[in-house]
């Protein structure tokens, strides 16, 4: 039997991948512009990047700025880091938190 068949039919392993993420979801991320406190925060997509466990971004209404929150591997996250800055061509600002629950 295969493992996928081991852990479980397709919506339960949906839905154990959907609750381990919600669960290192932060409370609330500090915007990196003006550190605000960000507690509207969307699930980003990180399937298909190996080393990263979850992503996690907010916006901030006060000065429109996007603050992300990612968890994983650390060469892994610098190179998220490097090709957000390539993509938007300005210095994109980086926090590090020890806790899941105040990521920034």
């Amino acid at each position: 039997m295969g493992q996928a068949k081991l852990k479980g039919n397709r919506e339960l392993r949906v839905a154990k991948a959907i609750e381990k993420i919600e669960a290192l979801k932060p409370e609330q991320i500090i915007c990196n512009n003006c550190q605000a406190k960000l507690t509207e925060i969307i699930s980003m997509d990180s399937q298909s990047l190996n080393g990263i466990e979850a992503m996690f971004a907010a916006h901030c209404e006060a000065c429109s700025h996007a603050t992300y929150a990612i968890k994983g591997n650390p060469e892994t996250v610098a190179s998220i880091h490097m090709a957000m800055e390539h993509e938007t061509g300005h210095k994109v600002k980086i926090g590090v938190a020890s806790s899941p629950k105040r990521l920034s």
